[in-house]
């Protein structure tokens, strides 16, 4: 009968206005050091409630520089941006130190939880002592 077709467009209004309206996602950010390297340690957890179905949606990450940003003036070449994004939600941005990151095995990592609807991004920072070693071993 007509009675589920009204409850669906009304739903999907209701979705529709959900869509415009979503914020930002809630996160948390820690701080760590590899206990073995020493490494600095960024580890990100973005929590998306709203997200109708965390199978199809998947969310993206990019860094973007200090220079390709237009919220600070004059940007500072220290920072670099962490750019999360996953619909319907706001991209966050988070500034981060604009140091070599470890594109190492298992040194960069992401996990999307379908169930908990959570993103974890983890990752470490290159040591500058060891690039100071590695230069030094190879000049003598």
């Amino acid at each position: 009968g007509p009675m589920p077709l009204t409850v669906s467009s009304g739903s999907a209004a209701a979705k529709e206005q959900a869509r415009v309206r979503i914020g930002r996602p809630g996160y948390e950010v820690t701080k760590s050091r590899d206990p073995a390297t020493n490494q600095r340690c960024l580890t990100f957890y973005l929590h998306y409630p709203e997200v109708d179905d965390p199978a199809s949606v998947q969310p993206r990450h990019r860094f973007m520089s200090a220079y390709e940003q237009r919220v600070e003036s004059p940007p500072g070449g220290r920072y670099q941006y962490l750019l999360v994004a996953c619909d319907p939600y706001e991209t966050v941005a988070f500034k981060v130190p604009a140091e070599p990151i470890d594109r190492g095995e298992g040194r960069f990592v992401t996990n999307w939880d379908r169930e908990e609807k959570r993103f974890t991004l983890t990752f470490y920072y290159l040591n500058p002592k060891d690039d100071d070693k590695a230069g030094a071993m190879d000049v003598s």
